[in-house]
């Protein structure tokens, strides 16, 4: 029996050998040079410039039936703060409608009278209604709000009626919709069930074609009876019924551990997944086409979550970013599935209110099915 002696001297020569062989490797793979380039550029500059935790200018639907001068001075004080970007509205219909469809952040309802039951010291009511799915976004812009109310009148009141940081000159009524708790969990958990799906599914699918494609198991497809659509519906069967198991999972977990309502139809959240599911593993397959081996659609695919998890309206609010990005997070297809799950577990959205946001949903989904699936026959071919 020969046992071969193992070198225990460290050799500089032989390791600068082996440098300049990966270093030449590396520069072969020139998908891979790229991804360690563009990966921590792109990650800097979502980070330092799209990422923003505490949003400001939000746009406010303003009802104000009081056009006297301390509603202009409310109006002026709040938009002040910084956080509010009043926007006048015609009817409650119209407010209400914006509201639940995310077009405004808040409804300002200033009553008829307002100023001149404050000057009569009868301390008149303010309604303010905020989407508190996101506590955060909501949160700051209200406390900054109280903190204003107290003393925003005290330039204009009658001189018997000024007190410092007097907090009665009005009542103010705050009305926190669809998350009146602030439980955060009513915001994440979407996000969370969207980022799982795509994560698992689109790096099962790329990877698994590519191992195929690695190791000839998609040539002995190729020699087969069976067509190309009946190879790709029945690679993608499985990873549909694993994306559909893993999202009942996560409902269930959502509905039973952290009590989060389901107000709309179940039907309609079934058939979001379905349609998202689909998109996932379509983006999969056109990553698998593009990556020449398991390493390069790994890479891939982890570009696409950076983008997708921090422009998505998932890490930070998406109306907090500006507008280059939410460009480009109005191209993903979890921004959509964010907002069409929190519509209709939180909101109770019927079919016709998910409409602006499914059918860009629906139109991403055509286009990256017929790339993935165009992809997919490059790859048979």
């Amino acid at each position: 029996m020969i046992v071969k002696k193992i070198n225990l001297i460290f050799s500089f020569t032989r390791w600068i050998g082996v440098v300049i062989k990966e270093i030449h490797e590396l520069r072969r793979d020139k998908v891979s040079i790229s991804m360690v380039l563009l990966t921590p550029l792109f990650q800097l500059i979502i980070l330092g410039y799209a990422i923003n935790m505490d949003p400001h200018n939000l746009p406010t639907a303003l009802l104000n039936y009081d056009t006297e001068r301390m509603s202009q001075i409310f109006v002026t004080e709040a938009q002040n703060t910084g956080y509010f970007s009043m926007i006048p509205v015609d009817s409650e219909e119209a407010a209400q409608k914006a509201f639940v469809r995310g077009d405004v952040t808040f409804i300002v309802t200033i009553p008829e009278g307002f100023t001149r039951k404050m000057l009569r010291g009868e301390k008149p009511q303010l309604l303010i209604q905020g989407d508190a799915i996101d506590p955060i976004t909501t949160g700051n812009a209200l406390s900054a709000l109280v903190q204003v109310a107290k003393s925003m009148f005290q330039h204009d009141l009658p001189g018997d009626m000024r007190v410092a940081q007097k907090e009665d000159d009005f009542e103010l009524i705050i009305h926190r919709m669809f998350n009146p708790e602030g439980i955060t969990q009513f915001n994440t958990i979407p996000g969370i069930m969207g980022s799982i799906l795509s994560t698992t599914l689109i790096l099962m699918t790329a990877l698994s074609i590519t191992r195929e494609r690695e190791n000839g198991a998609l040539e002995n497809l190729l020699v087969s009876p069976l067509s190309g659509l009946e190879v790709i519906i029945g690679k993608i069967t499985p990873f549909v019924i694993i994306g559909l198991f893993q999202a009942t999972l996560i409902l269930i977990a959502a509905v039973l551990l952290f009590d989060i309502p389901l107000q709309g139809s179940v039907v309609l959240l079934f058939l979001v997944l379905l349609i998202y599911v689909f998109l996932c593993l379509s983006i999969g397959i056109g990553i698998s086409g593009l990556a020449q081996n398991q390493l390069q659609a790994l890479q891939m695919s982890s570009f696409y979550f950076i983008p997708s998890l921090m422009l998505s309206g998932f890490v930070s609010p998406f109306i907090s970013m500006p507008d280059w990005a939410k460009a480009i997070g109005s191209c993903l297809p979890l921004t959509y599935f964010i907002r069409l799950v929190k519509g209709i577990m939180l909101k109770g959205y019927s079919a016709t209110a998910l409409l602006p946001d499914l059918l860009p949903l629906i139109g991403l989904a055509v286009i990256v099915i017929g790339v993935g699936l165009k992809s997919y026959r490059k790859t048979l071919d």
